[in-house]
Formats: C-alpha cells, sequence, structure tokens
C-alpha cells in the first residue's frame, strides 16, 4: 500500500472514531457540563500520551535506536502552538456553544462545511491546486449531510449560534492545515502531545472557572460515576489519543481538502451507531444522504481511469 493510501486510510478511521464519539459525549453529559467532560478528557489523553512517550523512548529496537521518537526541544512553535489553538482549544469550544445556541440537526450541517473550508485554506494558505472533482464532492458532501436532517423536529437556530458553529468549521479545517505544517518539524505523537497538553490546561481552567464554589455538585458527581469514567475511557484514548495521532500521520502525506472531506463520514458512523447500538430510529433521509456522502468520498478518492 502506498503511503498516500495509507494515509487516506489513516484520514477515514479517524474520523470513523470520532462518529461514535457522540453516543458517549452523550452519556458523559447527563452528569456533567462540556467543560468539565472535555477538562477530563484531555487530561487523561494527556497522561496516556505521558506513557507512551516515557516507555516508547526508553523500550529500544535491535538497532539500539528508540521505539519511539519524541523530542520537543529546539524545534519552532509557531505551527504547534496555533495547531493546538485550533484543535482542541476554539473547535470544541466553538462547536459545544454553538450546539448550545442551536439545534443538533442544524449544527451537524453547518459544521459538514469543514470540508469546502478546507478547499478554501489549500488554495489560499497551502497554495495548492484542487480539482473540479474536489469541489463538486466536498459540495455533495455537505449536501448529504443536510439530507440526513430532513424531517427533523427541532431545527432551531440563532446568530449566536452560526457565527460559533462557523467558527468551529474554520477551526476544523485549519486543523489540517496546522497539522500538516507541524508536520515538517514534530512527528504524529510529537503533534498530538502539544495538543493535549495545551487542551487540558484551558479546559481545567474553563472548568475551575464555570463550577467555582459549585464544585461538589458539578465536578463530583461526575469523577464518582463509573458509567462517566467509562466513557471517558473512549473519548480520550480511542477518540483522542488515537483518533488524533493518526489524523495527524494522514495529514502529512495528503492535501487539506483530501482530508478534511472525510469530516462528514463521521456524520455516517454516528446514525449507523445510533441505529445499530441504541436502537434509535431512522428515516429514509438518513439513509439517502449517507448514501450521497460515502458516494463522494469514493468518487472524490478514486483513481483517474
Amino acid at each position: 500500500m502506498s503511503v498516500r493510501n495509507k494515509a487516506l486510510l489513516a484520514v477515514m478511521i479517524g474520523n470513523s472514531i470520532f462518529g461514535f464519539s457522540f453516543l458517549f459525549s452523550k452519556v458523559a453529559l447527563e452528569v456533567t457540563i462540556p467543560s468539565v467532560m472535555l477538562a477530563v478528557r484531555f487530561t487523561t489523553a494527556f497522561l496516556v500520551l505521558n506513557l507512551i512517550a516515557f516507555f516508547g523512548t526508553r523500550i529500544r529496537k535491535k538497532d539500539g535506536t528508540p521505539l519511539i521518537e519524541f523530542s520537543l526541544k529546539g524545534k519552532p512553535l509557531k505551527n504547534i502552538i496555533l495547531l493546538a489553538i485550533f484543535q482542541p482549544v476554539i473547535y470544541f469550544c466553538a462547536e459545544s456553544y454553538g450546539i448550545a445556541w442551536t439545534s443538533s440537526a442544524f449544527a451537524g450541517t453547518i459544521i459538514a462545511v469543514i470540508p469546502l473550508a478546507g478547499i478554501i485554506f489549500d488554495v489560499l494558505i497551502m497554495h495548492v491546486k484542487v480539482t473540479r472533482r474536489q469541489i463538486l464532492c466536498s459540495v455533495a458532501s455537505v449536501i448529504g449531510v443536510g439530507i440526513t436532517t430532513l424531517g427533523a423536529k427541532d431545527t432551531k437556530a440563532s446568530v449566536i449560534g452560526l457565527l460559533l458553529l462557523l467558527i468551529a468549521v474554520a477551526s476544523g479545517a485549519l486543523f489540517y492545515v496546522f497539522s500538516k505544517k507541524a508536520g515538517e518539524d514534530y512527528n504524529p505523537l510529537e503533534r498530538t502531545y502539544v495538543m493535549f497538553g495545551i487542551g487540558s490546561v484551558v479546559y481545567i481552567s474553563l472548568a475551575l472557572v464555570q463550577c467555582a464554589g459549585r464544585y461538589d455538585t458539578m465536578i463530583l458527581p461526575a469523577l464518582t460515576s463509573l458509567e462517566f469514567w467509562g466513557c471517558i475511557l473512549y473519548l480520550a484514548v480511542i477518540s483522542s489519543v488515537v483518533a488524533f495521532m493518526i489524523l495527524n500521520f494522514g495529514s502529512s502525506y495528503v492535501s487539506v481538502s483530501e482530508a478534511s472531506i472525510f469530516a462528514n463520514l463521521t456524520t455516517v458512523i454516528s446514525i449507523g451507531a445510533g441505529i445499530f447500538i441504541v436502537g434509535e430510529s431512522f428515516t429514509p433521509w438518513q439513509l439517502i444522504g449517507a448514501a450521497v456522502i460515502i458516494g463522494s468520498l469514493w468518487i472524490c478518492n478514486r483513481k483517474e481511469v
């Protein structure tokens, strides 16, 4: 398998993992608020990454080199800091509070614009030429997400919610931009490590401010809930450490527009997870929308004959 195909597979798997995260986040948020969940999620992920870096650099291969390369010393900071600011700090804040000011159906449709934002940033920042097929497939992917929301009962929206969701869209696309830029100096583990280190500090601070004087009712119930910790294990280890490490790998070898179009695969997986895992009902529109999304991904990435 070529490096490009491995990268595309990594991006596809990473976004598929995100599709299941909505179920676990929904359960976790029944006992706490978003900032607390995100603080625990990224702090746990950061601790896991520290263990990986500690043992990985001490275990030696047969040739005497470390099993895992990890070093942050003497490397430029600009791109790696911007990467961490856009994802997970700005993206998760904007998405969480954007959803709070709108409906999940409306939010899902707006977030689906990430592939189009990826194309814009590919041209303006990365100076990469995009094809007509990439543009058409990205538009089709957004339409597919929109179709899945047809018939939704709750479609409320607000200007504040829309602005926050558009910020999330820009941040989601800029994640791929700066992951690719930072990839010139940092490997996937190092990029993910910095992302979650900064993310944990920001969300711990935000949670402490929001829960000031109410720690016993807003933080303690979550920390003493086995169900909450079960969700955190998936969100921190699988949906954070694993997913972002392979996304950081994938973004190093494909263009921003190629990587970002897979963001809408999350919608397909989340619909399937809701139907097959928790028994949610589904509509013909969801089936049609999922088919459009998958079709656009296949057409966009198939080889020219």
